[in-house]
């Protein structure tokens, strides 16, 4: 099982602690150094002065008096750095601490209240942690934890820990982790080798972010996803069909090739940048491209829709995916994304489709295909980079693009889809 920091877990002190890393950079004190980050994190509250709270001073007095290993307010310091690490808030592997502009954005968050904007940061943050294992694997263990919880509604949040063990975020390993959770805790530290303590250990944190960020509803000790991601108040999912059923999810709606691809309007379209538009003729202008460019993106949505509903007993949905095929146990999920030719909007569309699947995947899979294996698909107009197609199938993510008449794709296309689609074979 993968190591994870666990020393805080509420958000407004994780922003309180990298405050205090900003000041101390700022005045050239030595940020890495584990006595004078943990002094400064006991100071501003982040770590506590022990059950019975005495005064800070008279605290960090007592710390000064044991070793190094045994001062708490050090291994606070160290564990908030790795986190910090993983989330791309510092980089530490240098002589100095080096803050990102992401670590100066949680900074500036320190003792505001909590908002819409606040969370859709942490969400953000903490659904891209990537999280090495020894064998060099990675996985991202937030969009795990949600994928878990939402594949076994009413999990336990010790069994939440389970997250951690999945070696890299594919359906196998998903899998894999979901048949331990109705094993008994002993039975799953036995089998997985590990300690109590690394188990006790392995489920503080993640649960209690996916809790903050309204992602998840506790009821007692067990954990449903929320019905509208980041909406905890909005219920639970609606109850499940058998195990061997495959449905769409609450929003979605059975269509054809005929009739997938027609909502949205050129001025809701979000692949085109349409900015502050003061001049008449640059107006008409933009929504016209957009206009074009929505137009573009439905065609190419039915193109896919009619290949994919060629296949037998396949079923197509959309909204809010732009297009989903139920074929027996398998799911194929795919998004649709227009190119203008620069290199600036085919990163901005590659972004989007990676962060569109993996959000569909993670909330809205488990209700639309029940126990489907689900397989995701960035669907371009014309073939982006190799660099974009590698990173995109790191991430477990087929690239196929518009070739004429046809489709072409990558390696991982050809292994998704190519039973299906013979031209990807």
């Amino acid at each position: 099982m993968k190591g994870f920091p666990n020393q805080v877990a509420e958000l407004s002190k994780l922003a309180t602690a990298m405050e205090c890393i900003v000041r101390l950079t700022g005045r050239d004190e030595q940020a890495k150094d584990d006595g004078v980050l943990g002094e400064a994190l006991v100071r501003a509250g982040v770590a506590g002065t022990g059950h019975t709270p005495i005064p800070v001073d008279q605290y960090i007095r007592q710390q000064l008096t044991k070793s190094k290993s045994n001062q708490s307010f050090r291994t606070t310091a160290r564990g908030l750095r790795e986190l910090f690490r993983l989330l791309g808030f510092i980089d530490d592997s240098g002589p100095d601490v080096i803050v990102s502009d992401d670590g100066r954005q949680a900074a500036a968050f320190a003792g505001q209240p909590m908002s819409d904007v606040q969370l859709a940061f942490w969400r953000r943050a903490i659904r891209n942690i990537t999280h090495q294992g020894d064998d060099d694997s990675a996985s991202h263990p937030y969009q795990v934890l949600l994928r878990l919880v939402a594949r076994k509604p009413g999990i336990t949040r010790a069994k939440s820990a389970l997250a951690l063990e999945a070696k890299d975020d594919s359906q196998a390993e998903l899998n894999r982790i979901a048949g331990m959770t109705d094993l008994a805790e002993t039975e799953i530290i036995r089998r997985l080798r590990i300690t109590k303590s690394n188990w006790d250990n392995a489920k503080k944190v993640l649960p209690k972010f996916a809790e903050q960020l309204g992602d998840v509803i506790r009821d007692g000790d067990s954990f449903t996803i929320a019905d509208a991601p980041g909406r905890a108040d909005a219920g639970p999912p609606r109850a499940r069909r058998s195990a061997t059923a495959v449905r769409a999810p609450r929003t979605a709606r059975q269509v054809t090739p005929q009739t997938i691809g027609k909502a949205g309007t050129a001025e809701d379209f979000d692949e085109f940048a349409a900015g502050h538009e003061i001049d008449p003729a640059n107006a008409a202008e933009g929504i016209r491209q957009r206009r074009n460019r929505l137009r573009r993106h439905n065609l190419l949505v039915r193109k896919l829709a009619e290949r994919l509903s060629a296949i037998d007993d396949s079923e197509l949905y959309e909204d809010p995916f732009d297009v989903l095929a139920l074929i027996n146990n398998v799911g194929v999920l795919g998004e649709v994304k227009t190119l203008d030719g620069t290199a600036a909007d085919e990163r901005d569309r590659v972004r989007d489709a990676l962060a569109q699947l993996l959000y569909y995947q993670a909330f809205l899979m488990p209700p639309a295909a029940g126990q489907a294996s689900v397989r995701m698909v960035a669907c371009f107009e014309r073939r982006i980079t190799n660099d974009h197609i590698r990173w995109l199938n790191q991430q477990n993510i087929a690239v196929i693009w518009e070739d004429g008449n046809r489709f072409a794709g990558d390696a991982l296309s050809a292994n998704f889809l190519g039973r299906y689609l013979q031209e990807l074979r």
